[in-house]
């Protein structure tokens, strides 16, 4: 006997109370720092769209007992405009689950959006959104990982799956000894680089991408406002943006990744232009090896696949689902034949609740 109506900002509070009673960790430290952030991401990112928006589900005594957050964003498919809807945050009260979290993706799933995306989904939202029509993009589903120092990667994971951090001090002296024999990452050659800016990002991602069907869409201001929001994310490591030059200084592409000294550095975005995906692969390997990185990580793109094998970087399936449902049958197509630019800057994966 419930209903779904538009999230508005009074209701900020109670979606504070509500996550805290869902889910078990938060990035944010008190219930005023969430709500802030809860009021950034919903009612002030830059692509705030009235047609689109968060959905929040009242039981029959009017007590908001669901929600699902929306946070449109544009893009392009075959150089004309569409609509992308990113659902983030479905949260239900344990008190009220069932048809509660159907009802907020169904609702969803049947907005005007050209496309919804999903990016951090689990098992349970993939099935609901194979169940309402929506399917998985297999490939972004998978996680590649590129060792830089192999002794301190290789005995770091076994301590982990042996729940033995011990261990991995224990042998942390061979392994930095390998390490210093085997780690070397030597920078790509006839190639410098320089700082990335919101600006040209803008002004050049369209021409990096004209090889690719459906790609994000991006202007200046918007992304300064995105990528204030990843370098406010400290947890990851501080945000690195490099753009990658020619000899003749002509873009060849750039990368986006988080620094996470003696750590995995996590890759937020690759861009490059057809066939130079090694090349900016190489700046990002050895950049991240100067950092003093063990390794970098990052979700597979199908341009990139040849080059990661040809390093040998492992892939693996314990990512989060990237989940995709369009009534438009070609937008599907294209995702599932590799031919779309879905990177974790244009998803959820960014955003820190």
């Amino acid at each position: 006997m419930g209903r779904i109506r538009q999230f508005a900002p009074d209701d900020i509070p109670a979606i504070v109370s509500l996550r805290r009673r869902t889910f078990r960790h938060s990035d944010r430290p008190t219930a005023d720092d969430l709500g802030a952030y809860l009021e950034q991401i919903f009612f002030r990112n830059p692509w705030c769209d009235e047609a689109m928006p968060s959905l929040v589900y009242l039981n029959a005594t009017g007590e908001i007992v669901g929600f699902m957050g929306v946070v449109p964003r544009p893009a392009t498919f075959q150089n004309r405009p569409i609509r992308v809807a990113v659902g983030t945050q479905l949260m239900v009260d344990p008190a009220a689950r069932g048809v509660v979290g159907v009802a907020l993706v169904k609702a969803f799933l049947s907005g005007p959006q050209d496309l919804s995306l999903a990016d951090l989904a689990n098992d349970m939202s993939r099935r609901l959104w194979e169940a309402l029509g929506g399917t998985v993009s297999l490939v972004q589903s998978l996680q590649w990982t590129q060792p830089l120092r192999l002794g301190r990667f290789y005995v770091g994971r076994v301590a982990l799956r042996l729940h033995a951090r011990a261990l991995a001090w224990g042998l942390r002296p061979v392994s930095w000894a390998v390490d210093g024999l085997t780690a070397r990452w030597p920078p790509a050659r006839g190639l410098r680089e320089s700082p990335l800016t919101p600006a040209l990002m803008a002004a050049h991602l369209p021409d990096l991408l004209d090889h690719v069907m459906l790609q994000p869409r991006y202007d200046e201001g918007s992304l300064r406002w995105l990528l204030d929001q990843l370098a406010a994310t400290r947890k990851r490591g501080e945000l690195r943006g490099v753009a990658v030059r020619g000899a003749d200084d002509s873009l060849v592409g750039w990368y986006l990744y988080y620094a996470n000294a003696g750590g995995v550095g996590q890759v937020v975005q690759i861009a490059a232009r057809r066939d130079r995906g090694a090349d900016v692969l190489q700046c990002l390997f050895h950049h991240a090896w100067e950092q003093g990185l063990v390794a970098v990580q990052g979700r597979l793109e199908p341009d990139l696949l040849s080059a990661l094998g040809a390093r040998g970087a492992l892939v693996s399936r314990d990512a989060p689902w990237v989940l995709v449902q369009s009534q438009r049958p070609e937008l599907s197509a294209a995702i599932h034949r590799g031919d779309a630019s879905l990177s974790r800057l244009d998803g959820e994966w960014w955003m820190c609740f």
